[in-house]
């Protein structure tokens, strides 16, 4: 059916995959095409809040609401979703109502435009326990990263990881016992591998022991003594369990040590207020300000930076940065550290009284030399530390200047639980020593460049146009090109390619550990030459649309 009454409004469902006749417990990949045949531009975000989405009804109770594929569809354009469904336990026979909602107005249904309708027979067909899980994990805490969208197998029978019952390594196993080839790496805090055997030892050491106890225990003060002889700016050692705490405690204490309000920052610094401000109430629930407190420069832009600086400097507390490589994107990463310009902004920083915060919770232990404030001589006043600090358990610490610690530290109101546990602090002790004694660095960067020359390679090879951006330590492959919407369904395509070849990254974002050798690079790259063939083959055919199996990255 196309428009309403008034014309305003108007749909016409081209094509669908829905199903009819699937086993209950399961989760299905649907793709649905459709044409604005009204007056009006769809669009995904909407000042007022009147978006457009796509609800999904199974007997009359709701089953998904899914946005827009792009921000904006005009009238005669065509778009389509693609999403994950989720099939009813109970075996039966059930209705599927497809409809398109203006959010915080009325469902395109109440304008006088029939909904896409369908039945669905559910059989009592068997599940795996990865399913039955993920029913449950729907009901009780679906806020996890599922690379598939939640669909455990694809068209061809391949499966798509949906839990962990194990990690070993650079591997990981599912609950069905398939295993995987990891790149993600614990978020990058399984620096050494999963389950490093030293590491294990150290913290296997502790266990007679309860984990959280009144008083610091010797290991405490045995890690921060590590840290700083080892990182140039830590002279004082203060230690949480996540970036977050202490990325919010760096900008805490800036501000009491200086009396300022205003940061400037390039880089990702956590989930926490201070930060997420900037991203807007609507998508975070944290009020904003009519004068914001934080404003962000564009990394290696010094011109950016400098435009910020000169309508700030009067009232800056600190300038925060990842000093190398930090994200920007589901279109990779930014260059490494440019000495030249962390020097200037160290330069400017200092000039007025604030202070130079370093981020390297990513870079820590990974970068070449242990950090980037040892490999390039520009030491930070204070420096966040978290991921790899304790081998892949959960551990965090902020260090900095003797004299910034002992004049503010007692106006933070810092004071986390379980900043002090044993067991990481124990697998600390063991990761910073190995860190010291095996080129654990080097290794990551060795493997890291061994992937973006072959990847480089596998794509003239396919004549894909994309490039293998960002430092050895965290890249993505970049494809290039003027249509976004075209560039987001080859993106998910390689995506769902590398996970069907049993590979798991973060939407295509890859972390190198320690753990990974040269039979793993080589199996890397067998993988991504097959998922470049598959994305070169349906460019040209044009049908990338509809050899998507899971959600767009």
């Amino acid at each position: 059916m196309s428009t309403g009454p008034d014309s305003t409004f108007g749909v016409r469902y081209l094509e669908h995959n829905l199903p009819s006749l699937v086993a209950g417990t399961s989760t299905r990949s649907v793709r649905i095409m459709v044409e604005n045949q009204g007056q009006h531009t769809w669009r995904r975000y909407h000042p007022e809040g009147r978006c457009i989405d796509l609800v999904v009804y199974i007997d009359g109770i709701l089953n998904g609401t899914h946005p827009l594929p792009r921000d904006e569809i005009l009238p005669g354009e065509q778009a389509s979703f693609h999403f994950a469904l989720d099939v009813p336990q109970v075996a039966g026979r059930y209705d599927i109502v497809i409809d398109l909602i203006e959010q915080n107005v009325a469902q395109f249904a109440d304008k006088g435009i029939q909904p896409l309708r369908h039945t669905m027979i559910v059989t009592t067909d068997g599940a795996s326990y990865s399913t039955v899980l993920q029913q449950r994990a729907n009901r009780l805490c679906p806020w996890y990263y599922r690379p598939s969208g939640g669909i455990e197998f694809a068209a061809d029978g391949s499966a798509f990881p949906l839990f962990v019952s194990k990690a070993k390594g650079c591997r990981i196993w599912d609950t069905e016992n398939r295993s995987y080839i990891d790149y993600v790496m614990g978020w990058g805090s399984a620096l050494l591998g999963y389950a490093e055997p030293r590491i294990q030892d150290a913290v296997r050491e502790c266990l007679d022991s309860g984990a959280i106890v009144p008083l610091p225990h010797a290991l405490e003060i045995e890690v921060a003594q590590i840290l700083t002889e080892d990182i140039p700016s830590a002279e004082r050692v203060m230690f949480g369990k996540n970036g977050s705490d202490v990325c919010t405690l760096a900008a805490r204490l800036a501000r009491a040590f200086t009396g300022r309000k205003i940061i400037l920052f390039s880089g990702y610094h956590g989930w926490q207020d201070w930060w997420v401000e900037h991203i807007g109430f609507t998508n975070t629930g944290v009020p904003e300000r009519s004068e914001p407190l934080t404003h962000r420069f564009r990394f290696n832009d010094l011109e950016d930076f400098l435009q910020l600086y000169a309508r700030h400097k009067g009232d800056l507390a600190a300038v925060m940065l990842e000093p190398a490589g930090p994200a920007e994107g589901p279109q990779g990463f930014s260059r490494d550290a440019d000495a030249d310009f962390l020097r200037t902004i160290a330069a400017a920083t200092r000039s007025t009284g604030a202070l130079l915060i370093y981020d390297e919770i990513m870079t820590g232990f990974r970068y070449l030399g242990g950090s980037v404030q040892a490999a390039t001589g520009i030491v930070p006043d204070i420096t966040c530390l978290g991921k790899a600090l304790s081998g892949g358990m959960p551990l965090s610490a902020l260090v900095g200047r003797a004299d910034i610690f002992e004049r503010a530290m007692h106006r933070t109101h810092y004071g986390p639980t379980f900043r002090g546990e044993i067991y990481s602090l124990a697998a600390a002790k063991a990761a910073l020593q190995i860190y010291r004694e095996e080129s654990v660095a080097e290794h990551i960067w060795h493997h890291g460049e061994q992937i973006k020359q072959g990847i480089a390679h596998l794509c003239m090879e396919t004549g894909v146009t994309a490039e293998c951006a960002g430092p050895p330590f965290r890249m993505n492959l970049v494809f290039r090109g003027d249509d976004a919407d075209r560039l987001r369904l080859k993106r998910t395509l390689y995506f769902q390619e590398l996970l069907k070849a049993g590979v798991v990254t973060y939407h295509g974002f890859m972390i190198p550990s320690y753990a990974h050798d040269d039979c793993i690079l080589q199996a890397l790259l067998q993988a991504a030459g097959r998922a470049l063939e598959k994305v070169a083959t349906a460019e040209k055919q044009g049908n990338l649309d509809r050899l998507i199996e899971i959600p767009l990255v």
